[in-house]
Protein backbone atom coordinates (compact mmCIF):
# COMPACT_ATOMS: atom_id res chain seq x y z
CA UNK A 1 0.00 0.00 0.00
CA UNK A 2 1.30 3.46 -0.94
CA UNK A 3 0.09 6.69 0.68
CA UNK A 4 1.85 9.93 -0.27
CA UNK A 5 1.01 13.50 0.79
CA UNK A 6 0.25 15.57 -2.34
CA UNK A 7 -1.22 18.77 -0.94
CA UNK A 8 1.16 21.10 -2.75
CA UNK A 9 1.99 21.34 -6.44
CA UNK A 10 5.45 22.23 -7.67
CA UNK A 11 5.99 25.90 -8.49
CA UNK A 12 9.10 27.91 -9.35
CA UNK A 13 8.26 30.64 -6.81
CA UNK A 14 9.73 28.27 -4.23
CA UNK A 15 12.61 26.69 -6.14
CA UNK A 16 13.86 23.59 -4.26
CA UNK A 17 17.59 24.32 -4.64
CA UNK A 18 18.74 21.84 -1.98
CA UNK A 19 16.37 19.15 -3.24
CA UNK A 20 17.81 19.39 -6.76
CA UNK A 21 21.33 19.33 -5.31
CA UNK A 22 20.64 16.17 -3.28
CA UNK A 23 19.04 14.39 -6.25
CA UNK A 24 21.94 15.36 -8.53
CA UNK A 25 24.57 14.17 -6.04
CA UNK A 26 22.77 10.82 -5.63
CA UNK A 27 22.59 10.29 -9.39
CA UNK A 28 26.24 11.28 -10.01
CA UNK A 29 27.53 9.05 -7.21
CA UNK A 30 25.53 6.08 -8.43
CA UNK A 31 26.52 6.29 -12.10
CA UNK A 32 30.10 7.56 -11.78
CA UNK A 33 31.26 5.93 -8.55
CA UNK A 34 29.11 2.91 -7.74
CA UNK A 35 29.10 1.71 -11.34
CA UNK A 36 32.54 0.17 -10.75
CA UNK A 37 31.36 -2.10 -7.92
CA UNK A 38 30.36 -4.95 -10.22
CA UNK A 39 33.83 -5.16 -11.76
CA UNK A 40 35.51 -5.02 -8.35
CA UNK A 41 33.29 -7.83 -7.09
CA UNK A 42 33.94 -9.97 -10.17
CA UNK A 43 37.73 -9.55 -10.01
CA UNK A 44 37.94 -10.18 -6.28
CA UNK A 45 35.74 -13.30 -6.18
CA UNK A 46 37.28 -14.78 -9.33
CA UNK A 47 40.80 -14.37 -7.97
CA UNK A 48 39.77 -15.64 -4.54
CA UNK A 49 38.30 -18.86 -5.92
CA UNK A 50 40.80 -19.49 -8.74
CA UNK A 51 43.78 -19.29 -6.40
CA UNK A 52 42.05 -21.64 -3.96
CA UNK A 53 41.49 -19.40 -0.96
CA UNK A 54 37.80 -20.24 -0.59
CA UNK A 55 38.20 -24.01 -0.21
CA UNK A 56 40.95 -23.42 2.34
CA UNK A 57 39.30 -20.65 4.35
CA UNK A 58 35.70 -21.92 4.40
CA UNK A 59 36.32 -24.45 7.25
CA UNK A 60 38.21 -21.72 9.17
CA UNK A 61 35.35 -19.27 8.63
CA UNK A 62 32.88 -21.75 10.12
CA UNK A 63 35.05 -22.16 13.22
CA UNK A 64 35.34 -18.37 13.46
CA UNK A 65 31.54 -17.98 13.42
CA UNK A 66 31.19 -20.72 16.04
CA UNK A 67 33.65 -18.87 18.27
CA UNK A 68 31.46 -15.76 17.94
CA UNK A 69 28.26 -17.75 18.70
CA UNK A 70 26.84 -16.69 15.32
CA UNK A 71 24.73 -19.85 15.01
CA UNK A 72 21.96 -18.25 12.92
CA UNK A 73 24.46 -16.77 10.47
CA UNK A 74 26.38 -20.04 10.27
CA UNK A 75 23.18 -21.95 9.46
CA UNK A 76 22.33 -19.43 6.74
CA UNK A 77 25.82 -19.71 5.20
CA UNK A 78 25.72 -23.51 5.37
CA UNK A 79 22.49 -23.43 3.35
CA UNK A 80 24.18 -21.25 0.72
CA UNK A 81 27.11 -23.69 0.63
CA UNK A 82 24.77 -26.66 0.15
CA UNK A 83 23.17 -24.81 -2.78
CA UNK A 84 26.60 -24.46 -4.38
CA UNK A 85 26.49 -20.66 -4.56
CA UNK A 86 30.19 -20.22 -3.75
CA UNK A 87 30.38 -16.73 -5.33
CA UNK A 88 27.79 -15.35 -2.89
CA UNK A 89 29.46 -17.16 0.01
CA UNK A 90 32.85 -15.80 -1.03
CA UNK A 91 31.41 -12.29 -0.93
CA UNK A 92 30.08 -12.79 2.60
CA UNK A 93 33.41 -14.18 3.69
CA UNK A 94 35.46 -11.41 2.06
CA UNK A 95 33.15 -8.64 3.28
CA UNK A 96 33.69 -9.72 6.90
CA UNK A 97 36.72 -7.62 7.80
CA UNK A 98 36.82 -9.02 11.35
CA UNK A 99 37.37 -12.47 9.90
CA UNK A 100 40.27 -11.14 7.85
CA UNK A 101 41.82 -9.67 11.02
CA UNK A 102 41.25 -13.04 12.68
CA UNK A 103 43.12 -14.70 9.80
CA UNK A 104 46.02 -12.26 10.08
CA UNK A 105 46.45 -13.09 13.75
CA UNK A 106 45.91 -16.84 13.43
CA UNK A 107 47.05 -17.63 9.89
CA UNK A 108 50.04 -19.74 10.94
CA UNK A 109 47.79 -21.86 13.17
CA UNK A 110 44.81 -22.25 10.90
CA UNK A 111 45.97 -22.47 7.25
CA UNK A 112 49.08 -23.21 5.26
CA UNK A 113 49.31 -20.21 2.97
CA UNK A 114 52.36 -21.61 1.13
CA UNK A 115 50.01 -24.07 -0.58
CA UNK A 116 47.74 -21.36 -1.98
CA UNK A 117 50.02 -18.43 -2.75
CA UNK A 118 51.46 -15.50 -0.91
CA UNK A 119 49.61 -13.59 1.82
CA UNK A 120 50.18 -10.44 -0.20
CA UNK A 121 47.72 -11.69 -2.84
CA UNK A 122 45.13 -12.38 -0.16
CA UNK A 123 45.52 -8.84 1.19
CA UNK A 124 45.09 -7.37 -2.30
CA UNK A 125 41.82 -9.31 -2.78
CA UNK A 126 40.57 -8.15 0.61
CA UNK A 127 41.43 -4.55 -0.18
CA UNK A 128 39.54 -4.69 -3.48
CA UNK A 129 36.35 -6.16 -2.00
CA UNK A 130 36.44 -3.69 0.90
CA UNK A 131 36.69 -0.81 -1.57
CA UNK A 132 33.18 -1.57 -2.87
CA UNK A 133 30.89 1.37 -2.08
CA UNK A 134 28.50 -0.45 0.25
CA UNK A 135 31.36 -1.83 2.36
CA UNK A 136 33.50 1.31 2.28
CA UNK A 137 30.76 3.89 2.93
CA UNK A 138 27.63 2.00 3.96
CA UNK A 139 26.52 1.67 7.60
CA UNK A 140 27.89 -1.63 8.96
CA UNK A 141 26.40 -2.33 12.40
CA UNK A 142 29.25 -4.68 13.38
CA UNK A 143 31.87 -2.03 12.46
CA UNK A 144 30.03 1.26 12.94
CA UNK A 145 31.88 4.29 11.60
CA UNK A 146 30.27 7.72 12.29
CA UNK A 147 31.26 8.96 8.81
CA UNK A 148 29.11 6.30 7.16
CA UNK A 149 26.01 7.66 8.91
CA UNK A 150 26.27 10.50 6.36
CA UNK A 151 27.77 8.73 3.35
CA UNK A 152 25.30 5.83 3.25
CA UNK A 153 22.52 8.31 2.45
CA UNK A 154 24.00 8.93 -1.01
CA UNK A 155 24.52 5.28 -2.02
CA UNK A 156 22.00 2.90 -3.58
CA UNK A 157 21.73 -0.82 -4.25
CA UNK A 158 20.56 -0.56 -7.86
CA UNK A 159 18.80 1.59 -10.45
CA UNK A 160 15.36 0.66 -9.11
CA UNK A 161 16.41 1.56 -5.57
CA UNK A 162 17.75 4.92 -6.76
CA UNK A 163 14.72 5.80 -8.91
CA UNK A 164 12.22 4.80 -6.21
CA UNK A 165 13.96 6.90 -3.55
CA UNK A 166 14.39 9.93 -5.80
CA UNK A 167 10.71 9.76 -6.82
CA UNK A 168 9.48 9.91 -3.21
CA UNK A 169 12.07 12.57 -2.35
CA UNK A 170 10.96 14.85 -5.19
CA UNK A 171 7.23 14.33 -4.56
CA UNK A 172 7.52 15.23 -0.87
CA UNK A 173 10.73 17.25 -0.69
CA UNK A 174 9.88 20.39 -2.67
CA UNK A 175 6.98 21.32 -0.35
CA UNK A 176 9.04 20.70 2.80
CA UNK A 177 11.92 22.83 1.50
CA UNK A 178 9.50 25.63 0.58
CA UNK A 179 7.96 25.45 4.06
CA UNK A 180 11.11 25.33 6.23
CA UNK A 181 13.79 26.91 4.03
CA UNK A 182 16.77 25.62 2.03
CA UNK A 183 19.49 25.30 4.67
CA UNK A 184 17.18 23.89 7.38
CA UNK A 185 15.82 21.35 4.87
CA UNK A 186 19.33 20.09 4.09
CA UNK A 187 20.32 19.83 7.79
CA UNK A 188 17.06 18.13 8.82
CA UNK A 189 17.36 15.77 5.84
CA UNK A 190 20.85 14.65 6.91
CA UNK A 191 19.86 14.34 10.59
CA UNK A 192 16.92 12.10 9.62
CA UNK A 193 19.28 9.90 7.61
CA UNK A 194 21.70 9.71 10.55
CA UNK A 195 18.84 8.70 12.88
CA UNK A 196 17.72 6.02 10.43
CA UNK A 197 21.24 4.63 10.17
CA UNK A 198 21.71 4.66 13.96
CA UNK A 199 18.45 2.84 14.68
CA UNK A 200 19.28 0.25 12.02
CA UNK A 201 22.75 -0.28 13.57
CA UNK A 202 21.36 -0.53 17.12
CA UNK A 203 18.69 -3.08 16.19
CA UNK A 204 21.11 -5.11 14.03
CA UNK A 205 24.26 -4.52 16.09
CA UNK A 206 26.02 -7.77 15.11
CA UNK A 207 24.95 -7.78 11.45
CA UNK A 208 27.65 -7.60 8.76
CA UNK A 209 25.10 -6.39 6.18
CA UNK A 210 25.70 -2.81 5.07
CA UNK A 211 22.91 -0.25 4.96
CA UNK A 212 22.83 1.99 1.89
CA UNK A 213 20.17 4.33 0.58
CA UNK A 214 18.35 7.56 1.30
CA UNK A 215 15.25 5.83 2.69
CA UNK A 216 15.81 7.03 6.27
CA UNK A 217 16.32 10.60 5.09
CA UNK A 218 13.25 10.47 2.85
CA UNK A 219 11.13 9.00 5.65
CA UNK A 220 12.21 12.02 7.68
CA UNK A 221 11.11 14.32 4.86
CA UNK A 222 7.68 12.64 4.73
CA UNK A 223 7.32 13.05 8.51
CA UNK A 224 8.35 16.72 8.19
CA UNK A 225 5.66 17.16 5.51
CA UNK A 226 3.05 15.98 8.01
CA UNK A 227 4.58 18.07 10.82
CA UNK A 228 4.55 21.23 8.70
CA UNK A 229 0.80 20.92 8.06
CA UNK A 230 0.05 19.51 11.52
CA UNK A 231 -3.73 19.05 11.94
CA UNK A 232 -4.64 20.83 8.70
CA UNK A 233 -6.59 18.59 6.34
CA UNK A 234 -4.40 17.88 3.32
CA UNK A 235 -4.59 15.76 0.19
CA UNK A 236 -3.10 12.25 0.08
CA UNK A 237 -2.67 9.96 -2.91
CA UNK A 238 -3.19 6.25 -2.24
CA UNK A 239 -2.63 3.07 -4.21
CA UNK A 240 -3.91 -0.20 -2.76
CA UNK A 241 -3.99 -3.14 -5.21
CA UNK A 242 -6.47 -2.00 -7.91
CA UNK A 243 -7.73 0.94 -5.85
CA UNK A 244 -6.19 4.30 -6.68
CA UNK A 245 -7.32 7.75 -5.68
CA UNK A 246 -7.08 10.72 -3.35
CA UNK A 247 -8.46 11.52 0.09
CA UNK A 248 -8.16 14.36 2.59
CA UNK A 249 -7.26 13.93 6.26
CA UNK A 250 -5.49 15.81 9.08
CA UNK A 251 -1.80 15.54 8.21
CA UNK A 252 -0.48 14.23 11.54
CA UNK A 253 -3.17 11.54 11.59
CA UNK A 254 -1.06 9.60 9.08
CA UNK A 255 2.19 9.69 11.10
CA UNK A 256 1.25 6.81 13.47
CA UNK A 257 0.17 4.84 10.40
CA UNK A 258 3.56 5.36 8.71
CA UNK A 259 5.55 4.34 11.79
CA UNK A 260 3.19 1.47 12.65
CA UNK A 261 3.40 0.12 9.11
CA UNK A 262 7.22 0.06 9.24
CA UNK A 263 7.23 -1.69 12.64
CA UNK A 264 4.63 -4.21 11.48
CA UNK A 265 6.68 -4.93 8.33
CA UNK A 266 9.85 -5.32 10.40
CA UNK A 267 8.30 -8.01 12.61
CA UNK A 268 6.38 -9.85 9.88
CA UNK A 269 8.73 -9.66 6.85
CA UNK A 270 11.77 -11.09 8.59
CA UNK A 271 13.44 -12.22 5.35
CA UNK A 272 13.02 -8.87 3.58
CA UNK A 273 16.04 -6.85 2.43
CA UNK A 274 14.18 -3.60 3.20
CA UNK A 275 15.65 -1.65 6.14
CA UNK A 276 12.35 -1.03 7.94
CA UNK A 277 14.06 0.22 11.10
CA UNK A 278 16.00 2.83 9.10
CA UNK A 279 12.64 4.08 7.80
CA UNK A 280 11.26 4.12 11.34
CA UNK A 281 14.27 6.07 12.62
CA UNK A 282 13.83 8.62 9.84
CA UNK A 283 10.11 9.07 10.55
CA UNK A 284 10.74 9.58 14.27
CA UNK A 285 13.63 12.02 13.68
CA UNK A 286 11.77 14.08 11.07
CA UNK A 287 8.68 14.48 13.23
CA UNK A 288 10.75 15.33 16.35
CA UNK A 289 12.79 17.96 14.48
CA UNK A 290 9.64 19.84 13.47
CA UNK A 291 7.94 19.32 16.83
CA UNK A 292 10.91 20.55 18.92
CA UNK A 293 11.40 23.55 16.63
CA UNK A 294 7.74 24.52 17.01
CA UNK A 295 7.79 24.01 20.79
CA UNK A 296 10.84 26.28 21.04
CA UNK A 297 8.82 28.90 19.13
CA UNK A 298 11.41 29.03 16.37
CA UNK A 299 10.12 30.50 13.12
CA UNK A 300 10.68 27.24 11.32
CA UNK A 301 7.60 27.03 9.13
CA UNK A 302 6.57 29.48 6.44
CA UNK A 303 2.93 29.66 7.50
CA UNK A 304 1.99 31.78 4.47
CA UNK A 305 3.10 28.96 2.19
CA UNK A 306 1.30 26.34 4.28
CA UNK A 307 -1.97 28.28 4.25
CA UNK A 308 -1.71 29.26 0.61
CA UNK A 309 -4.59 27.74 -1.34
CA UNK A 310 -3.48 25.39 -4.07
CA UNK A 311 -5.16 25.50 -7.44
CA UNK A 312 -6.59 22.08 -8.11
CA UNK A 313 -6.51 20.74 -11.65
CA UNK A 314 -10.20 20.16 -12.57
CA UNK A 315 -9.25 17.12 -14.64
CA UNK A 316 -7.41 15.54 -11.74
CA UNK A 317 -10.35 16.29 -9.45
CA UNK A 318 -12.72 14.49 -11.81
CA UNK A 319 -10.37 11.49 -12.04
CA UNK A 320 -10.20 11.40 -8.25
CA UNK A 321 -14.02 11.17 -8.12
CA UNK A 322 -13.95 8.31 -10.64
CA UNK A 323 -11.46 6.33 -8.57
CA UNK A 324 -13.46 7.11 -5.45
CA UNK A 325 -16.48 5.44 -7.07
CA UNK A 326 -14.34 2.43 -8.02
CA UNK A 327 -13.00 2.15 -4.47
CA UNK A 328 -16.59 1.97 -3.21
CA UNK A 329 -17.50 -0.61 -5.93
CA UNK A 330 -19.88 1.93 -7.49
CA UNK A 331 -18.98 0.84 -11.02
CA UNK A 332 -22.05 2.30 -12.75
CA UNK A 333 -21.37 5.71 -11.20
CA UNK A 334 -17.69 5.44 -12.18
CA UNK A 335 -18.64 4.58 -15.77
CA UNK A 336 -21.02 7.52 -15.97
CA UNK A 337 -18.29 9.82 -14.65
CA UNK A 338 -15.79 8.49 -17.22
CA UNK A 339 -18.22 9.12 -20.07
CA UNK A 340 -18.78 12.69 -18.85
CA UNK A 341 -15.02 13.38 -18.74
CA UNK A 342 -14.58 11.92 -22.26
CA UNK A 343 -17.41 14.12 -23.56
CA UNK A 344 -15.97 17.24 -21.91
CA UNK A 345 -12.23 16.74 -22.42
CA UNK A 346 -11.98 14.31 -25.32
CA UNK A 347 -10.91 10.68 -25.48
CA UNK A 348 -7.45 9.80 -24.19
CA UNK A 349 -6.05 6.29 -24.06
CA UNK A 350 -6.22 6.17 -20.26
CA UNK A 351 -9.88 7.21 -20.24
CA UNK A 352 -10.83 4.76 -23.01
CA UNK A 353 -8.97 1.93 -21.28
CA UNK A 354 -10.63 2.78 -17.97
CA UNK A 355 -14.05 2.75 -19.65
CA UNK A 356 -13.28 -0.62 -21.24
CA UNK A 357 -12.16 -2.05 -17.86
CA UNK A 358 -15.40 -0.92 -16.21
CA UNK A 359 -17.60 -2.29 -18.99
CA UNK A 360 -15.66 -5.57 -18.95
CA UNK A 361 -16.98 -6.35 -15.46
CA UNK A 362 -20.43 -7.18 -16.86
CA UNK A 363 -19.86 -6.80 -20.62
CA UNK A 364 -22.97 -4.70 -21.08
CA UNK A 365 -24.04 -1.54 -22.84
CA UNK A 366 -21.29 -0.03 -24.95
CA UNK A 367 -18.75 -2.81 -24.37
CA UNK A 368 -18.31 -3.50 -28.09
CA UNK A 369 -17.95 0.21 -28.85
CA UNK A 370 -15.34 0.60 -26.08
CA UNK A 371 -13.31 -2.15 -27.75
CA UNK A 372 -13.56 -0.61 -31.19
CA UNK A 373 -12.50 2.78 -29.82
CA UNK A 374 -9.37 1.20 -28.36
CA UNK A 375 -8.56 -0.87 -31.46
CA UNK A 376 -8.84 2.13 -33.77
CA UNK A 377 -7.08 4.70 -31.59
CA UNK A 378 -4.20 6.55 -33.25
CA UNK A 379 -0.95 7.97 -31.81
CA UNK A 380 -0.36 5.60 -28.92
CA UNK A 381 2.83 4.70 -27.08
CA UNK A 382 4.43 1.19 -27.12
CA UNK A 383 3.18 0.36 -23.57
CA UNK A 384 -0.33 1.42 -24.58
CA UNK A 385 -0.09 -0.64 -27.76
CA UNK A 386 0.90 -3.66 -25.65
CA UNK A 387 -2.28 -3.18 -23.60
CA UNK A 388 -4.35 -3.00 -26.79
CA UNK A 389 -2.78 -6.26 -27.95
CA UNK A 390 -3.85 -7.91 -24.70
CA UNK A 391 -7.38 -6.53 -25.10
CA UNK A 392 -7.50 -8.08 -28.58
CA UNK A 393 -6.31 -11.45 -27.25
CA UNK A 394 -8.83 -11.34 -24.37
CA UNK A 395 -11.81 -10.75 -26.70
CA UNK A 396 -11.70 -13.22 -29.64
CA UNK A 397 -15.51 -13.08 -29.97
CA UNK A 398 -15.30 -9.37 -30.84
CA UNK A 399 -12.80 -9.66 -33.73
CA UNK A 400 -15.57 -10.00 -36.32
CA UNK A 401 -16.79 -6.45 -35.67
CA UNK A 402 -13.55 -4.86 -36.94
CA UNK A 403 -13.71 -4.11 -40.68
CA UNK A 404 -10.83 -4.85 -43.07
CA UNK A 405 -9.35 -1.34 -42.96
CA UNK A 406 -9.39 -1.30 -39.16
CA UNK A 407 -7.94 -4.82 -38.93
CA UNK A 408 -5.08 -3.91 -41.29
CA UNK A 409 -4.27 -0.70 -39.38
CA UNK A 410 -4.25 -2.55 -36.06
CA UNK A 411 -2.05 -5.33 -37.44
CA UNK A 412 0.35 -2.77 -38.93
CA UNK A 413 0.70 -0.99 -35.57
CA UNK A 414 1.15 -4.24 -33.64
CA UNK A 415 4.05 -5.19 -35.94
CA UNK A 416 6.16 -2.62 -34.06
CA UNK A 417 6.01 -4.69 -30.84
CA UNK A 418 8.90 -7.02 -29.94
CA UNK A 419 6.61 -10.05 -30.34
CA UNK A 420 4.75 -9.78 -33.64
CA UNK A 421 2.74 -13.00 -33.50
CA UNK A 422 -0.54 -11.11 -32.98
CA UNK A 423 0.26 -8.89 -35.94
CA UNK A 424 0.95 -12.00 -38.00
CA UNK A 425 -2.41 -13.50 -36.95
CA UNK A 426 -4.19 -10.37 -38.11
CA UNK A 427 -2.41 -10.67 -41.45
CA UNK A 428 -3.58 -14.29 -41.73
CA UNK A 429 -7.19 -13.22 -41.11
CA UNK A 430 -6.99 -10.71 -43.96
CA UNK A 431 -5.04 -13.04 -46.27
CA UNK A 432 -7.72 -15.75 -45.86
CA UNK A 433 -10.32 -13.48 -47.49
CA UNK A 434 -11.06 -14.30 -51.09
CA UNK A 435 -10.89 -10.63 -52.04
CA UNK A 436 -7.57 -9.26 -50.80
CA UNK A 437 -7.30 -5.79 -49.30
CA UNK A 438 -5.49 -3.40 -51.70
CA UNK A 439 -2.84 -2.61 -49.05
CA UNK A 440 -2.28 -6.19 -47.88
CA UNK A 441 0.89 -6.44 -49.98
CA UNK A 442 2.42 -3.52 -48.11
CA UNK A 443 1.52 -5.23 -44.82
CA UNK A 444 3.29 -8.38 -46.05
CA UNK A 445 6.34 -6.29 -46.99
CA UNK A 446 6.31 -4.76 -43.52
CA UNK A 447 6.33 -8.22 -41.88
CA UNK A 448 9.14 -9.31 -44.19
CA UNK A 449 11.27 -6.36 -43.08
CA UNK A 450 10.52 -7.04 -39.40
CA UNK A 451 11.52 -10.69 -39.70
CA UNK A 452 14.68 -9.71 -41.55
CA UNK A 453 15.58 -7.58 -38.52
CA UNK A 454 14.85 -10.58 -36.28
CA UNK A 455 17.19 -12.68 -38.45
CA UNK A 456 14.36 -15.11 -39.32
CA UNK A 457 15.13 -15.84 -42.98
CA UNK A 458 12.30 -18.34 -43.48
CA UNK A 459 9.58 -15.91 -42.37
CA UNK A 460 11.29 -13.04 -44.18
CA UNK A 461 11.26 -14.98 -47.48
CA UNK A 462 7.67 -16.15 -46.90
CA UNK A 463 6.26 -12.65 -46.54
CA UNK A 464 8.50 -11.27 -49.29
CA UNK A 465 6.99 -13.77 -51.75
CA UNK A 466 3.46 -12.90 -50.61
CA UNK A 467 4.21 -9.20 -51.01
CA UNK A 468 5.58 -9.76 -54.54
CA UNK A 469 2.45 -11.68 -55.49
CA UNK A 470 0.12 -8.98 -54.16
CA UNK A 471 1.88 -5.84 -55.37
Amino acid sequence: MVIIPTEKRFDWKHSPVCLFFIVLVNILIFFFYQSGDGEKFGRAVTSYNSIGYFSTEWPVFKKYLESKNETRLLAEYNDIYQQGDYAQLSYHLLSNNDFFEYLKVNRDKTINLKQIGHWRQREAIQKEIQSMSNLAYGVRPDQLDPVTLITHQFLHGGVGHLLGNMFFLIVCGFAVEAAIGHFRFLIFYLISGIAGGLLYAIINKTSPVSLVGASGSISGVMAMYLGVFRLKKIEFFYWFFIFVGYFRAPALLLLPFYIGNELYSYFTNVDSNVAFMAHTGGFIAGSLLILVSLLLHLKVVNEDYVEEDQKIDPGQEKLARIYDHIEKFQFDAALKAVNIVIAEQGATFDLLYLRYSLLKIEKKGDYQKSLMDLFTMEKISPPQLKKIEQVWLDNPDQHQYLNEDETLKLGWRLSSLPDIRTSENLFSILYANEKKHPSLGFFARKLSVVYEGLDNKAKKNKYEKIADSLL
